[in-house]
């Protein structure tokens, strides 16, 4: 029998309202009911998808029960944990608990209030006042970054409120009953930086987490760039002190033969239903092995070269790097002057590195320090005119040498006949082919932690991937751990070659 209309429209509020409860009580179903990014960046949940929402729902009930979680999840990026957590999760939170308080943060303010201002929007949006009725924002929480929430009947405040900051910009005085870290650190260049590792550890332990209510929920979702970032010390941590925290991992790495939770993925990558295995392919290729550990595989390489370690290098901004006369610093320059070298498929490099090394009391390994490389493949007429520019750009008090070697004996020769308005000293290596054998002293400085001081810049990923895969076989350019070498050579004690020109100009130099 064919229903009225009065039954009908009773049959679809009932519908509805069993969407709205399966939307209130799971957090895959509440991203769909309330997704706000349209047609053209639909809603596609993913085997992750399901299965960190899942988990999302039984933290839930967990919270309602009186019990704290503890998650960190890595996930491969491009697969929408930004949404699941910093846009979604927020307003979810606070409807499902509106007497709570949302602590949200990632590595950069600016990047957490495009985050918060979205999860707003989806606050006031429609599809959410459908689900939470009694709920809305007060008249002071325009912020992109703090809101509070109010009672629609009595247009008074809850203690719901939402807090957005980034972990360098100070969280103190706020707290959480719900805390989620999205991307701690901001990629690859900062998690090799000892110091910024330390820096985002400490603000965690001591501020963030210092924060939290009596019950309470923490979500790290993020990249594991490094071994050591707030993953791997998390795990160190829970390993030496019974009492802290347990997390609870939850891993997916793009390839399914690499996944060891419970279920399996329905292909042989992670996320088909939006990539295709040709992205996952090219990716790989991309990214190379090293990259691709982290981003990909959610399981990063141990940070260490074939020969030099680099877990203790620490970055610094250009204004804290030492002066002119606080270190003897020199621009090394290792030039590809021979025809082979210069008509290869892969042309080597002509480099100039400007470094220093600083002895400190009481500790027997020197520390190095690296301002800028210069890296060119040009020909001779364009790289010797880079090279006069280097040389006024650096100054008086900076020393330019070159490396003078059995394989490279007419560079000094060259340059000195090039640039003869220039003093250049000669660096004599000795030896033939024997890298390995000149970069062993550079070994025990990179070694001992915080003894490599960068000075941050766009040259230091090629300069950072270089060092990484050096092995002293020649298998890939190695014209900057040459200007290292030699730069040991030059200015750490090595064998050392100054003209008498340049004696009467450094003797000149100090008169002045």
């Amino acid at each position: 029998m064919a229903l009225t209309d009065a039954e009908e429209i009773e049959l679809l509020n009932l519908l509805e309202e069993e969407d709205r409860d399966h939307a209130r009580n799971s957090h895959l179903e509440f991203m769909n009911y309330t997704w706000m990014k349209g047609d053209t960046d639909p809603f596609i949940p993913g085997f992750h998808t399901k299965t960190i929402c899942a988990r999302i729902d039984k933290a839930f009930q967990d919270f309602r029960e009186g019990k704290s979680t503890y998650l960190k999840i890595v996930v491969h990026h491009r697969s929408g944990k930004t949404d699941i957590l910093s846009r979604y999760l927020p307003p979810h939170f606070l409807g499902e608990f509106p007497d709570c308080e949302v602590l949200a943060t990632t590595f950069k303010s600016d990047l957490t209030q495009k985050f918060t201002s979205f999860a707003r929007n989806i606050f006031r949006s429609q599809k959410y006042r459908e689900l939470y009725p009694g709920l809305g924002l007060s008249t002071e929480s325009n912020a992109k970054a703090y809101w509070e929430i109010i009672d629609e009947k009595t247009k008074q405040p809850t203690q719901g409120k939402l807090y957005g900051s980034g972990l360098s910009s100070g969280i103190t005085g706020s707290g959480g009953h719900l805390v989620l870290v999205d991307d701690p650190i901001s990629g690859r260049r900062a998690a090799e930086s000892l110091t910024v590792r330390d820096g985002v550890w400490d603000t965690m332990t001591n501020d963030l987490l210092t924060r939290l209510a009596p019950v309470h929920i923490v979500i790290i979702l993020a990249t594991q760039w490094h071994w050591d970032d707030p993953h791997g010390r998390i795990e160190k941590e829970a390993k030496v002190d019974p009492n802290f925290a347990k997390f609870e991992t939850m891993r997916f790495p793009a390839k399914a033969k690499d996944y060891r939770g419970e279920g399996q993925y329905p292909g042989k990558y992670l996320f088909l239903e939006r990539f295709q295995e040709s992205w996952y392919e090219s990716q790989y290729s991309f990214l190379g092995r090293y990259g691709a550990a982290a981003l990909l595989d959610c399981s990063p390489m141990l940070r260490t070269g074939s020969i030099f370690s680099i877990d203790g290098i620490v970055y610094h901004k250009p204004e804290d790097m030492p002066g002119e006369l606080a270190i003897r610093w020199a621009r090394i320059w290792d030039l590809a002057h021979t025809a082979k070298q210069r008509s290869k498929d892969d042309p080597d490099y002509t480099s100039g590195t400007l470094l220093g090394f600083q002895t400190v009391p009481g500790d027997p390994i020197p520390h190095l320090w690296i301002k800028n490389v210069i890296r060119v493949q040009k020909g001779a007429a364009e790289r010797d005119d880079v090279i006069r520019e280097v040389i006024h750009a650096d100054g008086k008090f900076v020393r330019q040498a070159v490396e003078n070697s059995i394989e490279s004996k007419d560079a000094y020769e060259y340059i000195c006949r090039a640039m003869p308005e220039f003093v250049i000293d000669k660096v004599l290596i000795m030896g033939k082919g024997d890298k390995l054998t000149r970069a062993t002293p550079l070994e025990p400085i990179f070694e001992a932690k915080g003894h490599v001081h960068v000075q941050e810049g766009e040259w230091n990923d090629e300069w950072l991937e270089e060092i990484i895969r050096f092995d002293g076989l020649g298998k890939s350019h190695d014209d900057q751990v040459d200007n290292l070498t030699a730069g040991y050579i030059f200015l750490g004690g090595g064998v050392m070659i100054t003209s008498e020109k340049t004696k009467a100009a450094l003797a000149a130099r100090r008169s002045r």
